[in-house]
């Protein structure tokens, strides 16, 4: 224990941990310094019909409520976080993220989060929005699923594509796990931009009347 100690303390001199927003270095348990914390664009959403993430969804699928918790712009400090999430597997960032959502969900049935095609999943090894997702499934005690939907096709990244390509893209893209229950889920994704991607899980649910969706993304552009 004690050379594992001095070894940590050897990599934290040599290596330290940086903010990943302005490169200062931080604390070893910190992912932002503190001022960069304190400058996080948080929405301040109520997690119902009355906000941008619901707008964006309405017209593409049928959801009860919807939730971001940050504002996304290119080149701020959400596109950064998302970026060393997706990219960087840095699993720790989701998991700070969710102690920030200050919203009662016990009343839900769980948490489904958008998932990789198997494909996608092995290239990068990992889900970036899986630990967002169970942590706040967690602190409202409530279940995490999952397995609740899967990615029946592979697309190539949709970044270049404009959203009627989107929609028409990825339609029948996830399948419902047969297994899960009726109920009121939340499908959580990391960000919300033209929304096609949340909207083709969403209908699934959608064609099943034993099945209400609701929102939560870490990011709404």
């Amino acid at each position: 224990m004690e050379i594992k100690t001095i070894v940590n303390s050897l990599v934290d001199l040599f290596f330290p941990m940086r903010c990943i927003s302005c490169q200062d270095v931080i604390q070893p348990s910190q992912n932002l310094c503190v001022s960069c914390s304190t400058q996080l664009p948080l929405t301040h959403w109520k997690f119902d019909q009355n906000n941008l993430a619901f707008s964006q969804l309405r017209n593409l699928c049928e959801i009860e409520n919807a939730f971001s918790l940050l504002h996304f712009k290119h080149h701020n400090v959400t596109q950064t976080i998302l970026h060393e999430m997706k990219y960087k597997n840095r699993p720790e960032i989701g998991i700070d993220l969710a102690y920030l959502i200050q919203l009662d969900l016990s009343d839900y049935d769980g948490i489904i989060s958008i998932p990789l095609h198997p494909k996608r999943l092995k290239i990068r090894g990992y889900n970036q929005v899986e630990d967002f997702a169970r942590t706040l499934a967690g602190i409202n005690q409530i279940n995490y699923f999952g397995d609740g939907l899967s990615r029946i096709k592979y697309h190539s990244s949709q970044v270049r594509e404009d959203k009627a390509h989107r929609l028409e893209n990825l339609k029948n893209t996830f399948e419902i796990n047969p297994n899960l229950k009726a109920g009121h889920y939340i499908l959580v994704d990391d960000v919300l931009t033209t929304g096609a991607t949340i909207a083709s899980a969403v209908h699934q649910f959608n064609k099943n009347s034993n099945f209400k969706i609701s929102v939560i993304t870490i990011a709404c552009a």
